[in-house]
């Protein structure tokens, strides 16, 4: 492959709904450009850019692929994505390496969740976006009503620069509003035809929305348009180019991927309208004075991993877009994250698993190189004597938590291991211990991205592993005060056991934890045995005294006991104290205490009813509600933690898709008597 320099590389993100053909349309893009030999999947099932057996079983992307080809001497990096809510962070990940997004849309679903997700995530990055109406050649799709809820839910801004020439089945070619003239396929063979006479009122329709959106934004061209001048194609084509770039004008470009109709005026468009790395700055901190610095794409070298694919034998692949600098094989570079040099070998391009070494690559690029030793996603590779540090990518907060288990003791010994190595490649699972519980915990965004997890771990590192609910880290604790007597004796001859003492134990606000103090007059308890008290009382309470739960928030004082000067022991006194703490708790009115949570809840206004509804039969209680915008509602609530275990499912299903929510710890709160008795019948 030919060495690019920055102004001839162009880096698309292909996001949308699941199902609206992102896979097929960067195929065709590599078919026509002859990276590629054959469109379709084969035989097994795979294709060039779906080729992971979770994605064969499920006939879905589940990873963000790399298809790499060569049109009209520009390089082009499309970053197919999924389109499956459970993998955004790979959405973002892509978005966030690439100068602009297509979006798919289907002709026959039109605006679907994940196209409007897909569209906020890029505007909030202020990224230009072109968008693709995809099976214009299935029964009743209609091009005008979808870019009519097109420019209803994204703005105006939304214009189409072709429309497409027959529908349905007759549907063969396009028109191009630009340069005013069609290429259709006749016999497998493109062909430029004026625009035939029956298509005129159609294309006047079409171009005078695309001339009124692009004069909108540019001065000269407003004055020429309301003058009733003609405005030229090269005119039209600049001011479009500068609508793109600065995020205000969306063009629309149509087609279908199973005729493969419509792809070599994508990448045209693509080559001639898409922005260039070459002009982009990238922001980051320098680790050596902790000032922030930019970089342009001529500064020194340096780069982010943003992707990583683990194996147990090949080891890490880092997929990496240069930001500055270029680059070429057997370079030693250093990342500022683990300050540790890494060695490269050679670097590579890619189309879906197929790599193709390449000697050198330019700032702008995205690049794969094998067998990073240290570096993993969101890193920084750069070189040392100029070091800089790029922000990490903030991913989909984890909604969907599980226990993780694994099958046998074999399993067990290797779990901690690949489950690290997992996150290496899935950044956006999280991977905790409760302390309380002693459960090992996995979260995802979803079931569907932890079932993968489950596959991956097999199928990648050899370990079998099952998912349960999680316990719930209930606590004890008691309402009133109470008193009790704790003699521990025994005599089995020679020395025996005797240990005496006096507990009183009272309640603490809540978050207090266990207080241990003593009263003692006298040397009724010498000095020497208290800690085996105070030993005794922790260990008693820890365990629990009415469901097994760990007691908390009460005040334990040693006040009387006795001893004896022969039979006392520390072990006399820890065992009295338990003694005394069994008669005492369930004299104090003792209650089970259950976590809640800070429930942070986004949501469409017109799920905001079936939101509340669904958290006030989850024993929520509603803290606030605004509306940050006309369309979206902001819910806080605080809801049990028993009660959240398969909302992340619940919240989806109730919005859509739409929803989303964050989770904070807040406070322990005594359960309901009839949640109560459940647990002590358990």
């Amino acid at each position: 492959m030919t060495t690019y320099n920055s102004t001839n590389i162009r880096n698309i993100a292909i996001v949308g709904h699941s199902k609206c053909g992102k896979t097929s349309i960067a195929e065709a893009c590599l078919y026509k450009s002859g990276s590629i030999g054959r469109l379709g999947k084969t035989r097994e099932g795979t294709s060039a850019l779906d080729y992971e057996p979770e994605e064969i079983k499920r006939k879905m992307s589940i990873n963000t692929s790399l298809g790499a080809c060569e049109w009209q001497g520009y390089k082009i990096n499309l970053l197919d994505t999924p389109g499956y809510p459970d993998f955004t962070s790979e959405v973002q990940a892509a978005m966030s390496v690439s100068e602009a997004a297509l979006i798919v849309v289907s002709a026959s679903s039109g605006v679907e969740v994940s196209t409007t997700k897909a569209w906020h995530y890029a505007q909030k990055l202020s990224l230009p976006r072109a968008i693709f109406i995809n099976k214009l050649d299935r029964e009743y799709v209609d091009f005008n009503k979808t870019i009519d809820e097109l420019r209803a839910t994204f703005g105006k801004g939304v214009v189409p620069i072709q429309i497409p020439i027959g529908q349905a089945n007759s549907f063969h070619g396009v028109a191009d509003l630009i340069t005013m003239n069609t290429k259709v396929l006749i016999k497998n063979k493109t062909q430029i035809y004026d625009i035939p006479d029956y298509m005129k009122s159609a294309v006047d329709t079409a171009r005078h929305m695309l001339l009124e959106s692009i004069a909108e934004f540019n001065d000269e061209l407003l004055e020429k348009y309301l003058d009733g001048k003609e405005i030229t194609e090269t005119e039209t084509a600049a001011a479009l180019i500068e609508g793109i770039v600065n995020a205000k004008i969306f063009p629309v470009l149509c087609g279908s991927a199973e005729k493969c109709v419509g792809f070599r005026q994508l990448l045209n468009s693509i080559v001639e309208y898409m922005p260039t790395p070459y002009f982009k700055t990238s922001v980051g901190v320098n680790p050596l004075t902790q000032e922030i610095e930019e970089r342009s794409t001529e500064d020194a070298f340096s780069s982010f991993i943003f992707k990583t694919v683990v194996d147990q034998f090949i080891g890490r692949t880092s997929y990496v877009k240069i930001l500055s600098g270029s680059i070429t094989e057997n370079s030693t570079l250093y990342n500022p994250n683990e300050k540790k040099a890494e060695r490269l070998g050679s670097i590579y391009t890619a189309c879906g698993k197929n790599q193709k070494n390449i000697k050198q690559a330019a700032a702008g690029d995205i690049i794969i190189i094998n067998k990073l030793q240290y570096s993993k996603t969101n890193d920084t590779l750069c070189v040392e004597k100029l070091p800089i540090l790029y922000e990490k990518l903030n991913y989909a907060e984890p909604m969907y938590k599980m226990a993780i288990t694994a099958k046998d003791k074999a399993d067990e010994d290797r779990l901690g291991t690949a489950l690290c190595r997992l996150t290496d490649e899935e950044p956006s699972i999280k991977i905790t211990r409760d302390e309380q519980t002693n459960e090992l915990c996995i979260s995802g965004v979803g079931e569907l991205h932890l079932t993968i997890a489950l596959e991956k771990l097999k199928r990648k590192f050899g370990v079998t592993a099952c998912l349960q609910e999680p316990s719930i880290a209930y606590m004890e604790t008691i309402k009133k005060n109470a008193k009790a007597e704790g003699k521990y004796k025994k005599q089995s001859g020679g020395h025996g056991q005797y240990g005496d003492v006096w507990l009183e134990i009272s309640p603490l606000d809540r978050s207090s934890g266990i207080i241990f103090t003593e009263s003692i007059f006298g040397g009724a308890v010498p000095r020497q045995y208290i800690p085996a008290v105070e030993k005794g009382v922790k260990e008693t309470l820890a365990k629990g005294l009415i469901a097994g739960y760990p007691m908390t928030d009460i005040k334990v004082n040693l006040y009387d006991g006795s001893y004896h000067t022969v039979d006392s022991s520390e072990q006399a006194f820890k065992a009295a104290a338990s003694l005394a703490l069994k008669k005492a708790v369930p004299e104090a009115n003792p209650i089970i205490l259950e976590p809640y949570y800070l429930v942070d809840i986004v949501t469409p206004n017109y799920f905001m009813g079936t939101v509340i509804n669904g958290l006030t039969a989850h024993r929520g209680r509603i803290m606030s509600t605004t509306s940050p915008s006309l369309s979206i509602s902001k819910i806080q609530a605080q809801v049990p933690e028993a009660e959240l275990t398969k909302y992340a499912i619940e919240l989806r299903s109730q919005t859509q898709g739409r929803g989303s929510y964050a989770l904070k710890f807040s406070h322990y709160e005594e359960i309901p008597a009839k949640i109560r008795d459940t647990l002590l019948t358990k």
